[in-house]
């Protein structure tokens, strides 16, 4: 049996969002689970429309994500498209180059091979002749597409010209799909495609197969978009007596509101997700769920890595459209962050708290920062949620101290209260705190929810924060005492 390799082919047209990096996922978890390779090749043929930047971002999301690439762009590859940096990664391998702007002559000998053999030509159509046929054929209501009108020309290899794939008149095809089962065609509507372009550059139909077949991959994993044009690719592979890959083509991936995804949705690049305070497994978990599912009678949606790589199979992918939800993926993340040790914990949220405080409190923080661990959805949320331990002026939420329950009367005698109760403290502890301020419902005959209210928006200035008491003790009692009093002010 012939060893698993599968690849990550992305284009660096910009900074893809995180639906584009489940074809990776799934194409890593597929090798890692077949002790195979997974390889990462910049398709960069459309020169035009790269983006500076876009591979590093590439390499770095796959890292950050604990994608480990068996095989990649080199330093020299880098360095041929100006996309080397400080701190790169040595990836390499032994099919390189990984970069496709760097493999030109590989396809140009095997355009050159397919005319040979009868299976391409050369055409030097203009583009204004292009533009007359199409309008013709538009007028007379027919499918637009090239006429063939250079078939038996014998364009000469001097002129300014592409190269177009020859495809029958009439012919069937047809592939096993692992995720769609068997796909047939009979006289598929595809008009002698581009293989090679006047600059000398490959379109993906010619540089996907000529390196997946000298990178030996055996499986590739692409998005549905591609299914109409794999007649295409198969007449290629047959055409020059080669074993095609296994092909699993993945379904969209939609928003909430099932429209395909898109930034609408919240489907950001992946460097908004870091900053915004998401755990590279909770991404990796979420995103290989929509889509997948480890079979049936397993109702888990999380797992760890090592799992997901041990259950990963083809069997799971889904031809139906997953949903992204962000809301969950939140959910997902906040289940992680209960998980992680406080070390780690503290390894994201320190900058942050740095950053955004200049009188922040390290003594402080570590009071609150177990109770703060465990209510987060994402790290993002910190800096609201502590803000009230490291600012002097406190904007506080007045006006939802009240309420139906209680007036601002009522307020005052709770805070003057609850000065009195921590006043009179000899051990200011969480326990004492709980102990002290939830004996003044009864003294005030209130309910409990508006003095616990009332006390932690004149402490804190909102009505969500950590847990009240923990909140109180990590403040300290002078500055406690001293907020109680100008809240009492404010009323």
């Amino acid at each position: 049996m012939k060893k698993v390799r599968t690849r990550f082919a992305p284009s660096p047209t910009g900074f893809q969002h995180i639906g584009g990096f489940r074809t990776a996922m799934f194409a890593w978890l597929f090798a890692k689970a077949n002790n195979g390779d997974f390889v990462l090749r910049i398709e960069n043929t459309d020169q035009a429309r790269s983006v500076n930047g876009a591979t590093k971002y590439i390499i770095e999301s796959l890292e950050w994500l604990g994608i480990d690439i068996s095989e990649g762009p080199s330093y020299e590859d880098l360095k041929s498209i100006d996309e080397y940096w400080e701190g790169a990664p040595e990836l390499n391998g032994n099919y390189g180059p990984y970069i496709q702007s760097e493999r030109l002559t590989k396809y140009q000998a095997m355009a050159e091979k397919l005319i040979n053999e009868g299976f391409a030509y050369r055409c030097d159509c203009t583009p204004e002749m292009l533009e007359k046929e199409r309008n013709e054929q538009m007028a007379r209501r027919e499918m637009p597409g090239y006429s063939g009108y250079c078939r038996t020309r014998n364009v000469s290899k001097d002129s300014s010209h592409i190269v177009r794939l020859k495809l029958p008149g009439q012919f069937s095809i047809s592939f096993d799909d692992s995720v769609r089962g068997h796909i047939s065609w009979e006289n598929p509507p595809l008009r002698d495609p581009i293989l090679l372009k006047s600059n000398g550059s490959a379109t993906y139909h010619l540089a996907s197969v000529v390196d997946d077949t000298e990178m030996e991959i055996t499986h590739v994993f692409r998005g549905e978009e591609w299914i109409p044009t794999t007649p295409i690719h198969l007449f290629l592979y047959d055409s020059l007596g080669i074993e095609r890959p296994i092909f699993s083509h993945l379904s969209h991936i939609l928003g909430v509101d099932g429209k395909k995804l898109s930034k609408r949705h919240g489907a950001a690049s992946l460097n908004v997700f870091r900053e915004e305070g998401y755990l590279p497994e909770a991404i990796l978990n979420y995103i290989t769920r929509i889509g997948w599912s480890p079979g049936e009678g397993e109702e888990r949606e999380i797992f760890s890595i090592d799992e997901l790589v041990k259950i990963f199979s083809l069997k799971g992918l889904s031809k139906s459209s997953g949903v992204y939800d962000v809301a969950k993926l939140q959910w997902m993340n906040g289940v992680y962050l209960r998980e992680i040790s406080l070390a780690r914990f503290n390894e994201f949220a320190l900058p942050l708290l740095e950053k955004e405080f200049v009188n922040f409190d390290r003594s402080k923080w570590d009071l609150v920062a177990p109770v703060v661990k465990d209510r987060l959805k994402v790290f993002n949320e910190i800096p609201q949620m502590v803000e009230f331990l490291f600012v002097e002026n406190l904007k506080r939420d007045i006006d939802q101290i009240t309420s139906k329950k209680i007036d601002s009367e009522g307020v005052r005698k709770v805070l003057e209260k609850a000065i009195e109760k921590i006043k009179n403290l000899n051990d200011f502890s969480i326990k004492s705190l709980e102990l002290a301020i939830k004996e003044i419902p009864d003294e005030l005959d209130l309910k409990m929810g508006p003095v616990f209210i009332a006390v932690r928006i004149a402490v804190t200035g909102k009505k969500a924060t950590p847990p009240l008491f923990d909140s109180m003790f990590a403040l300290g009692k002078d500055k406690c005492l001293k907020r109680l009093e100008e809240t009492i002010k404010l009323l």
